[in-house]
């Protein structure tokens, strides 16, 4: 895959995400299957953010975590955040994922190395493309929470953002 093929591939994963969050609604930010699970708030402040910390660790090797344990520490005390704002970090995330991506030589894309908490060493395209695989995990738990809450979604939701 290359570069600008992985933007496309980006910008078409983030469009169901961005439909799905605008349908979350705000009186039940709360909401959560299981306690152990993310609140629909936590969880859209997860899937708004995620972007971002990725092109972070891949631009500047800033992660903001050294391990697991600490990504799962911090993502226990996530702060719940509304749709709407959670629509605009989103697209903040999604802006600095395109910058750095596009500020990669096609070369670097495809065989520069760089480290991460998460799995190791790995080469930028790889670590994206577990970037794109976070996203469509938290994106269908979104939509399984918007189902138990009776929101109207169907697997084109999902799928391309139509409603």
């Amino acid at each position: 895959m290359t570069k600008q093929e992985f933007l496309e591939y980006f910008d078409w994963v983030m469009c169901p995400c961005k439909a799905l969050m605008k349908l979350a609604p705000d009186d039940r930010l709360d909401f959560a299957p299981v306690d152990s699970m993310f609140t629909l708030g936590q969880l859209l402040h997860h899937l708004a953010i995620s972007p971002g910390v990725y092109a972070n660790g891949l631009g500047s090797a800033d992660w903001g975590v050294r391990s697991m344990r600490e990504i799962f520490l911090k993502n226990r005390k996530t702060a719940p955040l509304p749709g709407k704002k959670a629509l605009e970090v989103l697209e903040e995330s999604e802006r600095k994922v395109i910058e750095v991506i596009r500020n990669f030589s096609e070369e670097e894309f495809q065989m520069r190395v760089v480290d991460s908490p998460m799995l190791g060493r790995q080469k930028v395209w790889r670590l994206c493309m577990h970037m794109v695989e976070h996203q469509l995990n938290h994106k269908e738990q979104l939509f399984l929470y918007l189902k138990m809450l009776g929101t109207r979604v169907h697997t084109g939701t999902l799928y391309t953002g139509s409603q």
